[in-house]
């Protein structure tokens, strides 16, 4: 039995001339460097998302109006009215920020137990350090719903999102 053995033809046309090698090499770091460039964008200058309280889960919006603190010393109560919190009907938001200069710009509302719809609120200033917004819960399926509130702060440059739970009864 004869075995075969392959060499390389040195003297073949298909072989690449140094020059191909080494303008592959430099297209090869430049798209290294890009993809690099790309990543250090997105890891250090891309905008950072806001920071997020813990719920306090011994108040409930439904009951009672919630106080937390905030990072800077300030404090933030927010209520909802009137209570029982209706469904499908006017549902009037308050907050009030005491010793900080931050600034409620949204607040949305989601289901905890059933995913719903999208609903976002606009706060105005109403009076200093008071901020007002109507909105209109959706009317769901089941008969118990749990909501989230979360009203986004912007102070400068920073962002804080404060979270709030409350109940809605069917028919209620």
């Amino acid at each position: 039995m004869n075995a075969i053995v392959l060499t390389p033809d040195w003297d073949s046309p298909t072989r690449p001339e140094p020059d191909h090698c080494l303008l592959c090499a430099i297209v090869g770091m430049l798209a290294a460097a890009m993809a690099l460039a790309v990543l250090a964008k997105m890891l250090f200058l891309a905008p950072a998302g806001p920071t997020v309280l813990p719920l306090d889960e011994t108040c409930s919006l439904s009951r009672e109006t919630c106080s937390v603190r905030l990072p800077d010393g300030g404090s933030l109560k927010f209520s909802l009215g009137p209570r029982p919190v209706p469904l499908l009907k006017p549902l009037t938001l308050e907050i009030r920020i005491a010793g900080s200069n931050a600034n409620p710009v949204e607040v949305d509302f989601t289901g905890v137990n059933v995913p719903m719809a999208f609903n976002r609120a606009y706060p105005t200033q109403a009076t200093n350090g008071v901020y007002t917004a109507q909105t209109t819960l959706p009317l769901c399926a089941s008969g118990r719903m749990v909501w989230q509130a979360s009203v986004l702060l912007e102070k400068g440059d920073d962002r804080l999102l404060v979270p709030f739970r409350f109940e809605t009864e069917r028919g209620a």
